[in-house]
């Protein structure tokens, strides 16, 4: 733990964390440009990745579980920064920012923002790496338990959803937004399966250190479930971004659409709005209700079509 500051990791990355990204929000309010908020949000996930785990690492060498989740969340976050530099060399600007960027406060209020998300969803990553080190009770192992290798089996499959997704949506709209909505490949399953795999992300990150704090509980190690409900909140109930955004009033260009109005409606009724799966047409409204997020406050109704807007957070949009 040589090279870790007399604080803990928590607190270390933290202050690197809303540090990089204040210096992000001087530079980019200097010039007046939205363009590398979202590359430097993914540049930070790898600073915290790859720092905690050279810094974590034991005398007794590398510990499985440490390296297997480092390597999923590095090769997120690897897949995060090409798909939003791409994204941001295609829009060529971004609309979230329109009346924002020349307003320091609010403009802060973005990058600060950004910074949370950045932190919460690493807590996670940070304890694998760095627990070993801290607590000389908990011990680095060579081999993953069979608990282990499912668990980073899920992170794995949820990566590769996310990445499938992205890819499938991004060639849909190369091609001309064929049929006015996505529903090719893995959209065929889920009308956000996306969103989905980001969430499976975090969930699973979390539960690989789950029985080490109930085992050796802390402060530190529970707060990393803010992972998965920080990604919970910003996907599902977050005013401007997730579904909140793109179901409810985002779903006017759909429903007043002639032309593809009763196709989305269809799709809409066979189709989950999260989970992937089969079948959900005959799955009986209480239970969509219930178990599978197809809340009333997704629905559209003309009354609900205005706009409004949230502080972004820099996670993929539809």
């Amino acid at each position: 733990m040589a090279i870790l500051t007399a604080t803990s990791p928590f607190a270390t990355c933290a202050i690197a964390t809303f540090g990089l990204q204040f210096l992000g929000f001087l530079v980019a309010f200097a010039l007046q440009t939205e363009k590398f908020y979202d590359v430097l949000g993914a540049l930070n996930f790898f600073l915290i990745g790859i720092w905690t785990f050279v810094a974590g690492t034991t005398e007794q060498g590398f510990d499985a579980v440490s390296v297997g989740a480092t390597v999923v969340f590095l090769t997120s976050r690897l897949w995060l920064l090409i798909f939003l530099g791409w994204r941001a060399h295609e829009r060529k600007g971004d609309s979230r920012f329109d009346g924002v960027r020349d307003k320091a406060g609010m403009f802060l209020v973005y990058w600060m923002v950004q910074a949370m998300w950045v932190y919460f969803i690493s807590l996670p990553t940070i304890y694998i790496n760095t627990i070993a080190s801290m607590d000389d009770q908990v011990a680095s192992s060579e081999s993953l338990s069979v608990y282990e290798a499912v668990i980073l089996g899920i992170f794995s499959a949820a990566v590769v959803l996310e990445v499938t997704a992205d890819v499938q949506k991004a060639v849909w709209v190369r091609k001309g937004r064929q049929g006015g909505f996505c529903s090719v490949g893995v959209w065929k399953f889920s009308r956000h399966p996306n969103y989905f795999g980001e969430i499976l992300l975090w969930c699973a990150s979390f539960l690989l250190i789950l029985p080490t704090v109930i085992n050796h509980p802390t402060f530190y190690g529970w707060s990393c479930i803010l992972s998965p409900v920080f990604t919970l909140w910003i996907l599902l109930f977050a005013t401007g971004t997730g579904l909140t955004s793109a179901e409810g009033k985002g779903l006017k260009r759909y429903y007043e659409d002639e032309n593809i109005s009763d196709d989305y409606k269809a799709y809409r009724a066979n189709t989950s709005i999260l989970i992937p799966m089969v079948g959900y047409s005959s799955i009986p409204t209480w239970i969509k209700r219930t178990f599978l997020f197809e809340w009333k406050r997704f629905e559209y109704t003309p009354s609900r079509s205005r706009s409004s807007r949230n502080p972004a957070t820099g996670k993929k949009d539809e």
